[in-house]
This record gives C-alpha cells, structure tokens and sequence, in this order.
C-alpha cells in the first residue's frame, strides 16, 4: 500500500495514463472477446431475417458486405434512410412504406442467391 501511496504522489501523470490505458485496453479486449464469441456460435450463421436486425447484422451473419445486403433490399444506405438510430428492418420497412413481410421475403429469396466461397475448412 505503501508504495501505491509514494506513485500516486511522485508519479501521478504517468500512473494515471497507465490506469486508463489499462482500462481502454479491458474494455476494448472484453468486446472483441465477446464479439467472437458471439460469432462463433453456428446457430448466429445464417439467421433467418427478421424485423429487429440491421442489414449490417445480416451481412454479418451470412458472411457478406453491407452493400449486397442493401442491394437485395433496394437500399442505398440504410442510415441516410431511417435518420436517428439503428436501421433495423422495421425501420427500414417504415421509411419505404412498404410491409415488413416484403422485405424479409426480399431478403430469404435474394441471400441464399449471392454466394461467395466459405473460408472455413
């Protein structure tokens, strides 16, 4: 405790940028730590669309850019699109004016069709 006591005094600078560096690193490291855990689970490959997901999730989890999702839905750019907040599909749908429905039939129709090879073994 003592020696904690003489940094904090003599080396406040320098112990400060070292706790916050090692805070950043933490919360940096905890989220690509639960990133790829996520990812790894094969039942978050391939999800079938629904209203909550953001293309950028679709592309995701079928392994594809953000652009040919937006393709599929006849987007440009689902952000510009929905303004504020995450461009879910429901959102999506809303700013079209077009169902919901439409959209994930768009989406479990034109998926399967775009095929990249699998890096996977």
């Amino acid at each position: 405790m003592n020696a904690l006591r003489r940094l904090w005094r003599e080396q406040r600078g320098p112990l400060i940028a070292f706790l916050l560096a090692a805070s950043l690193a933490a919360f940096f490291g905890g989220r690509i730590v639960l990133r790829t855990i996520y990812w790894a689970n094969p039942e978050h490959h391939r999800q079938a669309p629904e209203g909550w997901m953001t293309p950028g999730y679709i592309a995701r989890s079928w392994r594809l850019k953000v652009e040919e999702v937006d393709a599929v839905l006849g987007i440009e750019n689902g952000p510009e699109l929905v303004g504020s907040g995450p461009p879910t599909l429901e959102r999506i749908a809303r700013a079209l004016d077009v169902p919901l429905e439409d959209l994930i039939d768009r989406l479990a129709v034109g998926l399967p069709n775009i095929t990249h090879p699998d890096p996977r073994p």
